[in-house]
């Protein structure tokens, strides 16, 4: 098949008339190519990705096309003879080129930062591009760019900085990252009530991921119980944000109010989400973890004490009203409401 498309790409270029009778639009390019171009690119690329690579094809393509919009992946398929392949000093020669023609393209740069690590120098430069292409990527880090940076620092013997750019807290801010867009595509399709397999898949390794850390923010906890509840999978909302995670949390008042508050809103695991509830009290009496607190037992039917909590947040979120016109009381008087109601039925 190879040997097929060669002769049919440089039968193009017999019947062409160098370019001026056609042209193709390009999709990798998203632009009009004309055939010529085209096929001395494809067997450019050919040759130097091949058994026995060889980049004159395609520095000879860039030198009659220099206008031509295939001449970057030009440049991007002799990265690989160049950063794999040629001499030391061919090679740097050529990144030296590449580079200056495309100072911010991170593919140009990653080969070359790649380039200096196979060869172990010049170290310095390594690090100066490594730290740019840093800057290009932005937030969330490149894992494989944090890596090459980390190893230029390694080779340099400065431990410390490759700790600072690829250590435990790249780590930990990597699965938080993954974390945060695994929930997104969980929701997304949940939302759209397909692909829910793949949902819940996701959320299994969000789980995992939680359940391996130290440390685990309670909210990540919450999120992963979020998604497991709406595709009705209770018993794993449970495993992650169920009564084990209340006692771990036991000393954690914003922790347990928020669970209380998630399992209210659910309205299931309540008597576990009411011993949270009454600890959150016991660690910050304000208006707020007293009215989750008459929610639940008003739900558990415990209206004498659910009415003692509903008052109290009454009486605690006054000051609140009086200080911020437009705050939200009548909501809490309305719990204090519907529980005397109930109590005279």
């Amino acid at each position: 098949m190879e040997a097929k498309s060669k002769e049919l790409y440089e039968k193009v270029l017999t019947l062409d008339l160098g370019g001026r009778t056609g042209s193709y639009y390009d999709e990798n390019v998203k632009t009009n190519v004309s055939y010529v171009e085209g096929a001395e690119f494809a067997l450019g690329q050919t040759v130097a990705m091949g058994r026995k690579p060889d980049p004159a094809p395609l520095r000879a393509f860039i030198k009659k096309h220099p206008t031509s919009a295939l001449v970057k992946n030009a440049y991007s398929y002799l990265g690989y003879y160049y950063g794999r392949m040629a001499p030391k000093e061919d090679a740097t020669a050529f990144f030296e080129e590449y580079t200056a023609k495309y100072p911010d393209d991170r593919n140009a740069l990653s080969s070359y930062i790649q380039r200096i690590i196979k060869d172990k120098d010049p170290v310095d430069k390594g690090i100066a591009l490594a730290e740019k292409l840093k800057e290009l990527a932005g937030y969330p880090r490149n894992a494989d760019y944090q890596e090459n940076l980390a190893t230029l620092y390694a080779l340099k013997d400065d431990a410390a900085k490759a700790d600072e750019e690829y250590g435990k807290d790249f780590a930990e801010d990597y699965v938080t990252n993954a974390i945060f867009a695994l929930n997104s595509y969980a929701n997304f399709w949940i939302e759209q009530g397909r692909n829910l397999e793949s949902a819940e898949e996701m959320a299994d390794i969000m789980a995992a991921a939680i359940g391996a850390g130290k440390d685990v923010p309670p909210y990540m906890c919450s999120q992963v119980a979020g998604l497991y509840t709406k595709l009705k999978k209770e018993d794993k909302a449970m495993a992650v944000y169920g009564p084990g995670f209340a006692e771990r949390c036991r000393d954690d008042q914003s922790a347990l109010a928020s669970y209380a508050s998630f399992w209210n809103r659910q309205g299931k695991n309540l008597d576990s989400a009411l011993g949270a509830a009454k600890r959150s009290v016991e660690l910050t009496s304000d208006y707020f973890n007293n009215f989750t607190l008459a929610q639940i037992l008003f739900k558990l039917k415990d209206y004498p004490e659910a009415l003692k909590a509903a008052e109290k947040a009454v009486e605690l979120v006054k000051p609140m009203a009086a200080k911020y016109e437009g705050f939200p009381i009548q909501q809490y008087e309305n719990l204090v409401k519907q529980i005397k109601e109930a109590m005279a039925k």
